[in-house]
């Protein structure tokens, strides 16, 4: 092997030249974005059943839909809500799911098996499963105070958008419909003796689109068009009605016509306080570059600003500024790093030797671009970060191959064989080394679920660009070290030599004492454990406030859009406010990755405040709280900046379960007490509801009947009288406008009114509705809220800055323990503890694999048993660090720190696997055991040393960074590391006094 190494030198060369350059082409072109994307395993499906209560909904379309649901075994979640005319489940799929599109069919199905068991009078069932989809351009169109008008032209911009390259759809919010009311005067009715069903039966008699057929006139067909629908609105007013006497009025003798926005309101949005409608633009995933996207949409708008003027169109959210901009941070970093872990390397090693070491930086990150790049990968902050991750790492291997082949050199050796000894000794123990790092890594690599779709670009690209680093270490690394290494006339003596002679004596002399030592260190650093902090993923580092706005169940869209302006009037007061942006009846479009996109309902809304930096979010927070709660009592708020990591409710949920519906509300509101009072919890709020009053029509069916009027009757017509009977369709625009027929007053209808109105039975006689029923007044549940068929209560809370989930809980459970909850109640926590649970969970499902691997690659190098159990006690010789790192610096422990566990396990074990090979190779030798320690430690003392050091500096500018997401990491790693190598270098040899006797050839032979 190594002569054909040495024999193909020119074709390695090309090689690896090419590679570099398909690495430099892929980076230039290969797609950009944030954040990775998940997959679409959340979806909600709608039902609408007019005029059914909650309970009625919860009957007859939220239970038979739930039991078909469970039967899809793709799903791991459904959330029910039924309300006063419509169902909304919320459904997520099982986090082991990727094929997402066979689930939905199956979800489709089900929901087509539960159709069956509906009533006739149930209306439309959609499902949405494009939830996760987050738009990479949000434009708003303004100018204009008729949204009507906005819309349409909304409408023609996204035609004109809709051959953008990299486009994948554009969907419109806060646009409205429109519809043709004719409003019906009661008392002119009443006077003409005609009936609302009159009317109904000569509209649709009038508007039919009726084939004329043709005519052939001088050998050409000329189409024959009977004038047999609406031309225009007057054409509708003009429409004669037919009078009992058989003379004719028209229509707009007993009815007001006019075309405006549909009834009830739809959702609305805001720019900095004009009404605007918006285009959400989303970019084909995984496949087009946002940076570029967004420069094509940009040039795109500035031809069309002119044709469409006087509109304005601006710019509300543009993901693709925080592409580029999040990237070029990150690539400073990166530079950084490596200019930082160069100084390191030319300091420890020479000028020489750091040269060669250093080189090997950009030939593997440009190869393992390259490589990332034709797997298909995207360039995003998780797959960045990895490489940064891996820069100290990855020069380990070419540290040792440089200084074993210089120490060859300066023994006298030629290079050829300097480099031939170097290459056996060392491609085995850094083979291992290398194997056990990757087997470090294979269980992030394998899990699954939303966390390890988020960050499986670290392992990817640890993983990589450890191995090209390898096998770069073995074949080119040692030829350029041949060629330019020289034997050095005398060896200077340094501080790291010194060191190395003092640890290694020092492990000879007191391997009892360390080995106390070490354990004893062990054990204090397991007892701070308990002051360690918890937390799932930190908070973005965005400078935007998101206020989630929950006005009373039941309250009108009008209202609610009422207290949404004045509180967005106060919030412009505050001087950190740059820009707000609101959202009512909606949530708004889900600019961010981790946004959850609610339901429509009339009782919410959200705004989103941008303030200049994120110092200032803070707060500005704490005062809306204090302002909501001195104002606007009615209103409930959750308030807090953008999170990290998978989408969820809450960083504290907590899910009541009760048989009862008494107990279930009681223990609800216990949960909600003691989080109130728990230290650290905010924004706490449930989702009980005191109902709604409703007003109940009983109708007298024998007094009915006198008359010819049934119960159905009745509905009908004060259904009619509110929202409005769709009549017929307008059909000369691009799309149909229904013709509504309805009271004058519609919704605005007042009580006394309502109850004088009309009912007409089949003759059109009017007959006052108080001369056949009554009127009965009740409070009605405003919502039933269900949890894969069983009704639950929801407790959720945000957190003050500094404080994790783990405290809230603790808190909780001291409460409940002071009280308990009533009897049968079961919790189950959601939010940042059920998505850290299922992360936890999904790496130890994946974990065995790991460690297979993990002991396959040890014994493969070392065929001992005692030699595994060695290496693997530096694995507890991290904790020594990284539990007071992580304490004292402030940093929870997440799931960030977890990956730097993970790679600090990867480092500790590379350097006891080579601090050993030279143990078991002086016990070859001949040399005793505390000898053959010595020797290794003053050998392996600098390469080792060298590693942590380029480790820890490459990890600085992460640890020292404005981000939110990666100092737990890099602190993690840091701390860890520098107390598992001084442990590492001391300990491990200690114990190998104590437990290796028998020489390396032997070992070969019979495993100990």
């Amino acid at each position: 092997m190594i002569a054909r190494l040495l024999g193909g030198q020119r074709l390695l060369g090309m090689l690896i030249t090419m590679l570099c350059l398909l690495g430099i082409a892929a980076y230039s072109t290969m797609p950009r974005q944030e954040d990775p994307n998940f997959p679409e395993r959340a979806g909600m499906i709608t039902v609408s059943y007019p005029g059914a209560s909650a309970d009625t909904v919860e009957r007859l379309i939220v239970r038979p839909l739930s039991d078909e649901l469970l039967q899809v075994e793709e799903l791991e979640v459904s959330r029910a809500t039924a309300r006063t005319g419509v169902a909304i489940v919320r459904l997520r799929l099982n986090q082991t799911i990727y094929d997402t599109d066979a689930a939905w069919d199956r979800v489709r199905q089900a929901m087509e098996r539960a159709r069956q068991e509906y009533p006739d009078d149930v209306g439309r069932m959609i499902l949405d499963d494009r939830l996760v989809s987050t738009p990479t351009v949000v434009l708003a169109v303004s100018g204009s105070p008729s949204v009507v008008e906005l819309s349409g032209v909304a409408e023609r911009l996204k035609n004109v958008l809709a051959d953008l390259p990299g486009l994948s759809r554009i969907e419109l919010g806060g646009d409205v419909d429109e519809q043709i009311t004719l409003a019906l005067d009661d008392a002119a009715l009443y006077r003409l003796g005609i009936s609302p069903a009159r009317v109904l039966d000569t509209l649709a008699q009038r508007n039919q689109t009726i084939p004329g057929g043709f005519v052939v006139s001088e050998g050409r067909r000329l189409s024959v068009l009977p004038n047999s629908e609406f031309a225009d609105i007057d054409a509708i007013r003009a429409t004669p009605i037919q009078l009992p006497d058989g003379s004719q009025v028209p229509l707009a003798a007993a009815a007001d016509v006019w075309r405006g926005p549909v009834e009830p309101r739809q959702p609305e949005s805001w720019f900095d306080g004009e009404r605007v409608v918006l285009l959400s633009l989303y970019m084909e995933t995984d496949s087009t570059d946002a940076i570029r996207f967004g420069q094509g949409v940009r040039a795109r708008l500035a031809t069309l600003r002119d044709e469409f003027a006087p509109y304005d169109l601006r710019e509300m959210f543009f993901q693709p500024d925080k592409v580029e901009a999040r990237l070029d941070g990150l690539a400073w970093s990166l530079v950084l790093s490596v200019l930082i872990i160069v100084a390191v390397v030319f300091t420890g090693m020479g000028l020489r030797m750091g040269l060669l070491v250093a080189s090997i930086l950009p030939m593997v990150a440009m190869i393992s671009v390259g490589l990332y790049d034709f797997g298909g990968g995207v360039l995003h902050q998780i797959a960045v970060i990895g490489m940064v991750i891996s820069l100290g790492i990855l020069i380990d291997n070419a540290i040792v191959i440089v200084e074993n082949i210089q120490s060859n050199l300066d023994q006298g050796m030629q290079r050829v064989e300097a480099l031939t000894r170097s290459i056996r000794e060392l491609a085995g123990p850094l083979g291992a080394s290398t194997g056990t790092t990757l087997a470090a890594f294979a269980p992030l690599l394998l899990s699954k679920g939303n966390t390890a779709d988020f960050t499986r670009g670290v392992p990817v690209m640890i993983m990589l660009t450890l191995s090209v680093s390898y096998l770069l270490a073995i074949s080119v690394v040692p030829l350029l070290a041949a060629r330019f290494l020289k034997p050095r006339a005398k060896v200077r003596a340094d501080a790291l030599a010194g060191l190395s002679s003092f640890l290694g004596r020092l492990v000879a002399r007191r391997p009892g004492v360390l080995m106390l030592t070490g354990a004893v260190l062990v054990v204090v650093s397991l007892l701070m454990t308990p002051f360690m902090k918890q937390q799932f993923f930190p908070n973005a580092d965005r400078p935007r406030v998101v206020v989630e706005l929950f006005m009373p169940e039941g309250t009108d869209q009008l209202r609610t859009g009422e207290v949404a302006a004045q509180l967005e009037q106060a919030i412009r007061s505050q001087p950190q406010t740059l820009e707000v942006h609101r959202f009512v009846g909606y949530s708004g479009p889900s600019f961010y990755y981790n946004l959850t996109r609610a339901p429509q309902a009339p009782n919410r809304a959200r705004l989103v405040v941008r303030t200049p930096q994120l110092a200032d979010t803070a707060p500005l927070t704490g005062w809306i709280r204090e302002y909501v709660a001195g104002q606007l009592p009615e209103l409930d708020v959750t308030v807090g900046i953008l999170g990290q990591g998978p989408p969820r409710a809450a960083p504290v949920e907590v899910r009541v379960f009760n048989a009862s519906d008494e107990l279930r509300d009681q223990a609800v509101l216990q949960v909600y007490d003691a989080l109130r009072h728990t230290e650290g919890t905010v924004d706490v709020r449930h989702d009980l509801d005191l109902g709604v009053p409703s007003i109940g029509i009983v109708v007298d069916d024998a007094s009915a009947a006198r008359y010819g009027i049934s119960r159905s009757d009745v509905a009908q017509s004060l259904y009619g009288q509110s929202f409005g009977i769709v009549a017929e369709q307008y059909r000369q625009e691009d799309d149909p406008i229904p013709l509504v027929l309805r009271s004058r007053e519609g919704t605005q209808l007042s009580l006394s009114r309502l109850l004088s109105i009309n009912i007409y039975n089949n003759v059109g006689e009017a007959v006052p509705l108080s001369a056949i029923a009554s009127v009965d007044t009740s409070w009605q549940p405003a919502a039933r809220y269900l949890r894969n068929g069983v009704r639950v209560g929801t407790v959720t809370a945000n957190l003050l800055p500094g404080y994790s989930f783990s405290q809230a809980l603790q808190g909780l459970d001291a409460e409940t323990a002071l009280k308990p909850l009533p009897a049968g109640t079961r919790l189950e926590l959601g939010g940042d503890a059920e998505g850290s649970g299922k992360a936890n969970t999904a790496i130890l499902t994946t974990a065995p694999i790991g460690i297979m691997l993990l002991l396959f690659f040890l014994i493969l190098q070392f065929n001992s048993y005692r030699r595994v159990l060695i290496i693997l006690l530096t694995v507890p010789l991290a904790a020594v660090g990284i539990i007071p790192g992580l304490v004292l610096s402030g940093s929870p422990f997440g799931f960030q720190s977890l990956l730097g566990v993970i790679a600090l396990v990867g480092v500790v074990v590379n350097n006891a696997i080579v601090l050993l090979d030279v143990v078991d190779r002086q016990l070859g030798l001949g040399d005793r055991i505390r000898d053959a320690v010595r020797q290794a430690v003053e050998e392996r003392t600098r390469p080792i040393l060298l590693t942590t050091a380029t480790t820890v500096a490459g990890l600085l500018p992460l640890a020292y960074s404005s981000s939110t997401l990666w100092p737990p990491m890099a602190w993690a790693i840091i701390s860890g590391l520098l107390a598992s190598t001084v442990l590492t270098l001391l300990v491990v040899p200690a114990v190998c006094t104590l437990v290796i006797r028998t020489p390396a050839a032997e070992v070969q032979e019979v495993a100990a």
